[in-house]
């Protein structure tokens, strides 16, 4: 058994250091390409310009972990910030408990659809946008219809520094993302977590409640989507029906850069924390040397593909 666990640490350490090793590349080309990048400022704002993906990566990672994904993830995001732009003015305590259960509602509904009944998580989650789509296009002209500034206090944790290169959202992401690695590490629930990736039909003979643990882990996930709804919305100081849509697929990308199997049982956040630093850095990039949205987009298209087909791969071999 120590063998074991000497061969798993031995290869996440690999991992990690491959990581490191990608990023610190892209950080000494980025700033070859643009000086004004290896300023203690512009490391400030790069870190905090990843917080949103790495919360929106955190989602996805504990999705992911039990073999799921939630396409979902980025209406969730723009629905919490609409409402508490929206609800602010009745009281911004108020606000945050209607987008708290906003997004218990949705994670609620994606779980019992994926563990209860059984449905494809990629075709749920999918489906659930669309309706999102629907719902917050009418409702903010009906229901939903007022101010989409965000509140100063939300632009101030979203956006605010402290002193360089520390700032008041990254904070929060050292915060959220310790809970999430001591959730997963620590915690009943994340073995849980791990024991229904690697074999749901296992755990459930083993007495797990599979649904129960699928469940939990897409209303983590879509608290997690609202919390960086609100970093987006108050960086951006408004909120918008495409609010989050450029972070779906980076979501994905930044956990399976991190080492997380699509087939779920593998991986960490510690691996999808790298991932959205790293493809931050690369936005960075790709934005000095004026290339568009859909490049970008294309890229990130590309490693998910890219990876998808070496875990399969991996997968049947194995």
């Amino acid at each position: 058994m120590s063998n074991i666990l000497k061969k798993v640490q031995s290869r996440f350490s690999v991992a990690m250091l491959s990581l490191w090793g990608i990023l610190f590349s892209l950080f000494v080309v980025t700033g070859l390409v643009d000086h004004y990048f290896f300023t203690i400022s512009s490391i400030g704002v790069t870190l905090q310009l990843a917080v949103p993906l790495g919360l929106l990566a955190a989602g996805q990672t504990i999705c992911m972990l039990t073999g799921g994904i939630d396409l979902s993830i980025a209406m969730i995001a723009t629905g919490a910030a609409f409402i508490v732009s929206i609800k602010s003015s009745s009281g911004l305590g108020l606000a945050i408990l209607y987008a708290t259960l906003y997004c218990i509602l949705i994670g609620t509904i994606n779980g019992l659809a994926v563990g209860l009944f059984g449905m494809n998580p990629l075709i749920m989650t999918l489906g659930m946008n669309a309706v999102l789509i629907g719902v917050f296009t009418v409702g903010i002209t009906t229901f939903l219809k007022g101010s989409s500034t965000m509140p100063d206090i939300i632009i101030k944790l979203s956006s605010g520094s402290i002193i360089d290169p520390i700032s008041w959202p990254f904070l929060l992401w050292i915060f959220f993302g310790g809970l999430i690695i001591f959730l997963l590490s620590k915690t009943g629930l994340g073995r849980l977590i791990y024991a229904v990736g690697d074999n749901a039909t296992a755990a459930r003979l083993a007495g797990v409640r599979v649904w129960k643990v699928q469940l939990a882990a897409y209303i983590i996930c879509a608290l997690l989507g609202g919390l960086a709804g609100l970093m987006i919305g108050g960086q951006s100081g408004a909120v918008a029906m495409s609010l989050a849509d450029s972070l779906v697929l980076p979501s994905v990308a930044a956990v399976v850069i991190g080492g997380t199997s699509i087939m779920g049982g593998i991986g960490s956040y510690t691996g999808s924390i790298m991932g959205a630093l790293i493809l931050t850095v690369l936005s960075y990039l790709l934005a000095t040397i004026n290339s568009s949205e859909a490049v970008k987009q294309m890229i990130y298209g590309f490693i998910v593909l890219t990876l998808a087909w070496t875990y399969s791969k991996l997968t049947e071999k194995s």
